[in-house]
């Protein structure tokens, strides 16, 4: 084969100008974004997150306006500058995103605690109902765990009991609710109030109203005792569980958090970062202003806000017979 270089036949020519009507480039989406990807000159941020903003619920102009602001405030002369001042604009539009998630992580963790409040009003579901109908059985409504349910249970059966007292009804089945407050154990308060209302049901029926009447007014004064002490535990339940409260719920907004920690370390980070660039900003400005000499002319590298251009060689100044030997 030789190694000289030929023109090409007129036949070749024509062949390849055929040839090149036929390649008409990436048609898919997919294809297109990757081509996109070999120019030489950087497309603008916002062009390339375009649809990661629309996700987001933002646009492009959006970002534009942001390193428009930016660009006015600091004036880049030449594309150097440029660059720094589209960096600090990234950098400035991914700390508004952690500001965003910030606020949106703490709007959730309040959101959370409404629910788990609102939740607490109702009785337990499913296998918990199981669990919590197995517990009553065994140790009753007062011994299972703290709930708006077994509070209100324990309140209603209490003042069903003071009523049978009231109403002298000791001939009827009255261990059912001793049975259904205090289980099968009883416990130490449930053996108590249960041996006194036996002690009064006996009294009662064998020696009738009149000899058992300080002993109903103390029994039924112990009854009230325990009922006074439940609706108090009632209300300590739902000032904690149930109601409303902005104290608490702005202390359990500022308690810290792996997601907030982890959201303020990379704020910092960033923030950082663009103290960086605005420092490597000003320092080549004043670099610049010490050598003007060196410095690339602003005439031959148009600054284009939102892209980075090569600056290319010194160019040497218009109406000088000298040449320009500095690096930009």
């Amino acid at each position: 084969m030789s190694l000289m270089q030929r023109d090409p036949s007129p036949e070749q020519s024509a062949a390849s100008r055929a040839n090149s009507l036929l390649s008409t480039g990436p048609r898919s989406e997919r294809g297109k974004a990757v081509v996109s990807r070999n120019l030489n000159k950087p497309r603008p941020f916002s062009e390339i997150a375009a649809r990661s903003m629309a996700a987001l619920g933002e646009t492009p102009q959006d970002f534009d306006a942001t390193r428009q602001a930016l660009a006015e405030a600091m004036a880049p002369r030449d594309a150097w500058e440029t660059a720094w001042v589209q960096d600090m604009a990234i950098l400035r539009w991914r700390l508004q995103h952690l500001q965003r998630a910030e606020a949106g992580a703490v709007a959730v963790r309040r959101r959370r605690w409404e629910v788990q409040r609102r939740r607490a009003a109702f009785p337990p579901t499913g296998t918990d109902s199981l669990a919590a109908k197995s517990l009553v059985g065994m140790v009753g409504f007062t011994g299972i765990p703290d709930s708006a349910i077994k509070f209100r249970q324990v309140i209603v059966y209490l003042k069903q009991l003071c009523d049978v007292v009231r109403a002298e009804m000791f001939e009827g089945d009255s261990d059912q609710y001793f049975a259904i407050l205090y289980g099968e154990s009883l416990g130490l308060q449930g053996m108590l109030l249960k041996a006194h209302f036996q002690k009064v049901a006996k009294n009662y029926r064998e020696k009738g109203d009149k000899a058992t009447r300080e002993a109903r007014i103390a029994l039924l004064a112990d009854l009230n005792q325990e009922l006074a002490n439940y609706e108090q535990l009632q209300a300590l339940y739902a000032a904690e569980h149930l109601e409303a409260d902005p104290v608490q719920e702005d202390a359990e907004m500022l308690l810290p958090t792996r997601e907030l920690d982890d959201i303020i370390r990379y704020e910092t980070h960033l923030e950082d970062l663009i103290e960086r660039k605005l420092r490597q900003f000003y320092a080549r400005r004043r670099e610049s202003e010490l050598h003007p000499a060196e410095a690339t002319s602003p005439e031959a590298e148009p600054a284009v806000a939102g892209e980075l251009a090569d600056p290319g060689p010194p160019v040497a100044p218009q109406g000088g017979g000298g040449s320009n030997g500095g690096n930009a």
